[in-house]
């Protein structure tokens, strides 16, 4: 690559024919069936040259010249293998991985951020912390959850739906499947063909496991008479989503067959929107600086791309409304949202919020979206005051999205060590020999009364093993206990990250940590 740089071969692409191509590259058998397939799509074809050694299949673009590429800032960085196309049937290739940046001092940053990253993989911090595992028995891309894990999906839970109450949600319950004209009707087994499970019963009646929620809320909608009196109606729920991904796309938590969503959806009036929209934003801003989350973050207002009509459903006057709508909320809540075209879902525009993680990576994660197009499908109504019959307007929400991808990036970003609400095990009791067990368990009585999360450690290794195992563990608040402890009702305090801050009376201790984990502080 340093002798290519260094010769300043020119690059040089050209517009082709699939038969052009399939002559240039009669000896390739993967890109002769790239052209077959791009020629039954009608797409255009091109190729590029390198100078006079090399000429590739490629829609470019490149730099004019190699010697625009700065040799000292790039890195090839590793290989792996692939199966072509992305299928287990297909042969495996071999892939090349490499990264390049404008000058040394970028991918010296860059290559020090990837070491960081090996560090706060959630895969390897999943299995060091105990909280979740995958069984070939079960299948890839099917998560378990050990006790741990499942805590801390229960709180991210409990506090979406803590906040969320206090602006007049209500929890429902759907199934795991459904019918296919379900799908059919709301658009989405058109969307999601490649990735609907189906399954057969043996009264020959066919489902499918769901890849959505929205149809089903739908039916709760359209179960009785709805009056203008009755608008708004918030649904919401945590429940699992199944989809059939590729086995080369599988991976950890970030990518999985089936996956829990935060999931809520509100029936409003088209006057109702806005202060619909506006709430669920501001349930977004609690959430996430519960998390320590908010701030640094942008929004995207994500509307169509007005060249490509065709991937959305809906008609025009509604999509102009609705995108309207939310540069308006974006505006009166001082969200400073970017347009951003093409992005908006298949059935309305939505607000996005943009996260970046302790690697500076960018995510997105909450998103509220306006949908005039779902309930005019499944024939919604309600009456108005004059007596009419109206269609409501259908609000999707997501605050934390799939709580797989959350948590590995929740891990990710807090390298395990969470915050103190959300930690699984928040105090860890250290006796320092076998006789002070039973002050241990006094102790962490007095925790359990309150509702702290608490493990014994064990008494049988050395204080300084006991300290090394839990710090490995994250545990926010270590106490240890011995003679001293037990005389003066106290606890010896070690804080995460700070190391011995003194020792504290039971009691206090007690009404401090209660007071912080209720604080929601990151």
């Amino acid at each position: 690559m340093r002798e290519i740089i260094k010769q300043g071969l020119a690059f040089r692409g050209k517009k082709v024919t699939s038969t052009e191509a399939r002559k240039t590259f009669k000896d390739q058998p993967f890109k002769l069936e790239l052209i077959k397939d791009f020629a039954r799509e009608k797409k255009q074809l091109s190729i590029y040259k390198t100078g006079d050694v090399f000429t590739d299949l490629c829609r470019g673009g490149h730099v004019k010249n190699t010697k625009e590429i700065n040799p000292d800032a790039f890195r090839l960085t590793s290989i792996a293998g692939a199966y072509w196309k992305g299928s287990e049937k297909n042969p495996q290739l071999q892939r090349v991985y490499g990264v390049a940046f404008k000058t040394k001092r970028e991918l010296e940053v860059y290559l020090l951020q990837q070491e960081e990253a090996k560090k706060r993989d959630h895969r390897k911090l999943g299995k060091e912390l105990d909280l979740f595992t995958f069984s070939d028995l079960v299948g890839p891309g099917l998560p378990l959850y050990t006790p741990r894990g499942t805590i801390i999906i229960n709180e991210l839970y409990r506090e979406l739906l803590r906040i969320s109450k206090d602006y007049g949600v209500q929890e429902v319950k759907i199934p795991h499947m459904a019918k296919i004209e379900l799908y059919e009707t709301s658009g989405h087994a058109e969307k999601f063909k490649d990735e609907l499970f189906k399954v057969k019963s043996h009264y020959d009646i066919e489902f499918v496991l769901k890849p959505v929620n929205c149809p089903h809320h739908t039916q709760i909608y359209a179960s009785r008479p709805r009056s203008y009196r009755d608008l708004p109606l918030r649904f919401i729920e945590s429940t699992a989503q199944h989809r059939d991904e590729k086995p080369g796309e599988i991976g950890g938590l970030s990518r999985t067959r089936s996956f829990t969503v935060d999931d809520g959806h509100t029936f409003c009036r088209v006057d109702q929107i806005k202060e619909e929209a506006k709430n669920t934003c501001r349930i977004i801003e609690r959430f996430y600086k519960a998390l320590g989350l908010w701030g640094d973050h942008w929004v995207s207002l994500s509307v169509r791309d007005p060249k490509t009509p065709e991937k959305y459903i809906g008609i025009k006057a509604d999509w102009d409304k609705a995108e309207k709508m939310i540069q308006e909320v974006s505006k009166e809540l001082k969200l400073g949202g970017k347009v951003v075209k093409g992005e908006a879902a298949i059935y309305g525009p939505k607000i996005d919020f943009m996260f970046k993680d302790a690697l500076g990576k960018e995510i997105q994660l909450a998103t509220v979206q306006i949908d005039f197009a779902m309930p005019k499908r499944f024939g919604l109504t309600y009456t108005t005051a004059g007596g009419k019959q109206e269609t409501p307007v259908m609000l999707h929400r997501a605050i934390l999205g799939s709580y797989e991808r959350f948590l590995a990036i929740l891990l990710e970003h807090y390298a395990g060590a969470f915050p103190l609400w959300l930690a699984p095990v928040q105090v860890a009791i250290l006796p320092i020999s076998q006789k002070f067990t039973s002050y241990a368990e006094k102790v962490a009585k007095a925790l359990r009364e309150k509702n702290i999360r608490v493990e014994i450690s064990d008494a049988n290794e050395t204080i300084g093993k006991q300290i090394r195992e839990a710090e490995l563990q994250k545990i926010p608040y270590l106490l240890v206990v011995g003679e001293k402890e037990i005389k003066s009702n106290s606890v010896a305090v070690r804080k995460r990250g700070k190391g011995d801050i003194g020792v504290e009376k039971l009691s206090k201790f007690v009404e401090e940590i209660s007071k912080e984990i209720n604080e929601r502080k990151a």
